[in-house]
């Protein structure tokens, strides 16, 4: 019954899921009741005017603005991330999208000038320490698998005037947004005004500061067009992506 329970549910997310034959009964009571527990975690959305949902969230998940934070069926978040979702248009996270634990979504720093919002598509992973900012924008398409420390800012200082303070300068925003079923490796940085067309991979530690082809493989500091993937020739032994 547990075993059947576990295939249904991870089909939901993955519908070629298969249970490992090897995975023993006690395995999966522990992960189940773990499973269990971050679901009643999610039930306090209830306190917010929110439905559950199925919302699984970890230990010491902190949400501020609940009234703007939206989000699909099974949605996992995991352990010790914070959430801010005060901004123009919120926080959204689609379908049985997972955020890794210690990560920091945030859609305003101030309440001087807020921000715009977070879009997180549907069956989305994103790895450990993610930063993700969402002051000009940022939208992350369904199906992307992403690496620990992403790094996200859609927002630039400006720094012209030598006799003003930097901070004083003033901001830049112009967004990011990142294409649906795109592949980014560990500690990928992407900076405010880029683009990235769907089908993408990126190679693990590239910084990216101009928009990207669909279907492009990226690496380098800053990044640039390795290949792209319909490349008979393509080895992607010699591309470093998680």
């Amino acid at each position: 019954m547990l075993k059947a329970v576990i295939i249904f549910l991870g089909k939901k997310k993955n519908p070629a899921f298969t249970l490992d034959e090897h995975a023993s009964t006690g395995m999966l009571f522990t992960f189940f009741v773990d499973k269990a527990i971050s679901v009643l975690r999610g039930a306090r959305s209830i306190f917010a005017g929110k439905s559950p949902n199925m919302l699984m969230l970890g230990k010491r998940v902190t949400v501020s603005n609940w009234k703007t934070f939206y989000y699909g069926k099974g949605v996992q978040i995991g352990k010790d991330v914070s959430i801010n979702a005060y901004g123009e248009e919120g926080l959204t996270i689609g379908d049985y999208s997972w955020i890794g634990p210690m990560s920091f979504l945030k859609v305003s720093f101030s309440f001087n000038q807020p921000g715009k919002f977070i879009r997180i598509g549907s069956h989305v992973g994103i790895g450990e320490y993610a930063h993700l900012g969402g002051a000009g924008g940022l939208e992350i398409g369904d199906d992307c698998i992403i690496g620990p420390y992403l790094s996200c800012h859609p927002e630039n200082h400006q720094f012209v005037d030598q006799q003003e303070l930097i901070r004083l300068q003033g901001v830049t925003r112009s967004g990011i947004k990142i294409g649906k079923n795109c592949w980014i490796g560990a500690k990928v940085t992407i900076l405010d005004g880029v683009t990235i067309g769907e089908n993408c991979v990126i190679a693990a530690g590239a910084v990216v500061t101009k928009d990207m082809p669909a279907n492009a493989v990226i690496g380098g500091v800053p990044a640039k067009v390795i290949k792209m993937r319909d490349h008979k020739d393509i080895k992607m032994s010699a591309v470093h992506v998680a």
